[in-house]
Order: structure tokens, then sequence, then C-alpha cells
């Protein structure tokens, strides 16, 4: 029954204007519902409204329990891997991977890329030096005059112990001695021209103020084969200087003492 057909058979009855009717079909009119399709029309829309608050609120309801099952500081799931995670700032609290503080004792595992090297002592062959006896790259010994000293001998010889060379001397003055630990090349005092020297190690041995000419008339060169001292060679004989070069087999071990009666320099070479 439409709503125009309802409405008429109303407002017919409320006047007694209808034709007659069975009483059955008179008290069947007398139950209809009085209310109008818009008032039913606003009824379904109230109950729509609780349906759809009625949705939103188990929406909601199922956001927050998706929330809490996220990972994370505001979640209850599981911590999410730190493989999983970036950041760009620094962390809250003291990293336990890292320290900058220095170790306090030595590592308790050895490290695979530094392995310690073993200790390798190689012998020395430099014998312990006597007593008396300097190993000392420079001595010098003064001068007891500031005249021209005259050489008039140079003599080696050989000790238990020690390799001797003597310088000796006119008067009773003697000339500054300097000794120096030299190495080759060596030359000719004035010419430069190369002098050869037998030996391992060396000595020079420089007389000044001091003169071999004319009074010394030995060798310039002297090859005694000794136990250390194996070549001795005169470089020079220029302007106050004359020099001597002491090659050696071993070690440039010396010592410096002076004789009078004549008067002589001497040097020790220390030798096995």
């Amino acid at each position: 029954m439409n709503d125009d057909l309802e409405r008429r058979l109303r407002d017919g009855l409320r006047r007694a204007a209808l034709p007659a009717a069975p009483d059955t079909l008179r008290a069947r009119l007398s139950r209809l519902p009085t209310e109008s399709r818009a008032s039913r029309l606003a009824g379904l829309v109230s109950g729509l409204r609780l349906a759809a608050l009625a949705s939103a609120a188990a929406v909601a309801i199922a956001f927050v329990l998706v929330v809490r099952s996220l990972p994370g500081p505001t979640g209850t799931g599981p911590v999410a891997s730190l493989g999983s995670v970036a950041t760009t700032g620094p962390s809250a609290g003291p990293s336990t991977l890292a320290t900058s503080s220095p170790s306090i004792g030595p590592s308790s595992q050895p490290s695979a890329l530094s392995p310690t090297p073993s200790v390798v002592i190689y012998p020395t062959t430099q014998p312990s030096v006597e007593p008396g006896f300097t190993c000392a790259a420079t001595t010098v010994l003064p001068a007891t005059t500031s005249a021209v000293v005259s050489i008039t001998d140079t003599r080696l010889g050989t000790h238990a112990g020690y390799d001797r060379i003597v310088f000796e001397f006119a008067g009773t003055k003697r000339p500054r001695l300097t000794v120096d630990v030299a190495s080759p090349p060596f030359d000719q005092d004035a010419s430069g021209l190369p002098v050869k020297v037998a030996g391992s190690a060396f000595l020079k041995l420089r007389l000044y103020d001091a003169s071999g000419y004319p009074t010394y008339t030995g060798p310039d060169s002297f090859s005694p084969g000794y136990p250390n001292l194996v070549a001795l060679v005169n470089t020079g004989d220029y302007e106050g200087y004359v020099t001597w070069i002491a090659g050696l087999r071993g070690s440039a071990c010396y010592r410096i003492s002076t004789l009078s009666g004549p008067t002589r320099i001497v040097v020790d070479v220390q030798a096995p």
C-alpha cells in the first residue's frame, strides 16, 4: 500500500466517510501504524548513523591494536633488528661496540694482522775495550810548542794485545796529534790523487805543527801484517800537516802515550 492511498483511507476513517466495510477490515485499518514514510526514513537514517558510529569505533579499535603490535618505543611488539634501522643522530647512551679510552694492559688475544716479530740477536765482532784504550771517533793530544817540530823516524812494532806506531822527533818538544776514525776514499794532500790503503777499519793520524822534510828518510808505506795493523800509509807532508792512514783488520780502538829521551808519540792499536 502506497502512502497516498493510506493517507486517504485514514482521513475517510476519521470523517466516517468510508463506505461500509466489514468489521474485520475496519479493525485492521484502525490498527495500521500512524507514522508516515518520512518518519520511517528518519528512523532508518538514525539507525544507519548508529551503525556508522559503531563501524568508526571498530576501525579505531582495530587501528590501536595494529599500532600496539608494531615494533618500537610506542608498541609492544618485538624490537627491530639493528641492521634494519638507520639513524642520523648520536646515540643516547654510550656505545658498547667501541671505546675511545686506551687499553690499560696488553691484549689477551694476539693480533692476527701484526704478529710479534721474533727478536734476533746478532753476535758482535767488536772486542771488549781493554783498560787504557778508547774507540772514540776523535782524540787530540795537545802540542808542547808552537814551533814546527821535525820528524826523525816512524817505526812499527807488535806486542801481546796491541800493535804499536811510533813517531820520533828532534829536540824535546812535540807537535799536536789528532787521531780520527776514518773511512775511504783517501787522497794525497795537495795533489788530491787517490791513495789505496789495505784494511777494513781505519785511523787517520795527523801531526801539526810538524814536518818530515828533510829529517825523515824512511818509507812512506808499511805493510806489517800484524794481528790488527796491516798497513800504514803516508798521505801528505804539506803546510805543517803530516798525515798517516793506519789500515786495520778489526776494531779501531787505540791509546795514546808519550815517551822522552828521545821525544816520541806512541799510538797503540788494540789487537786480539
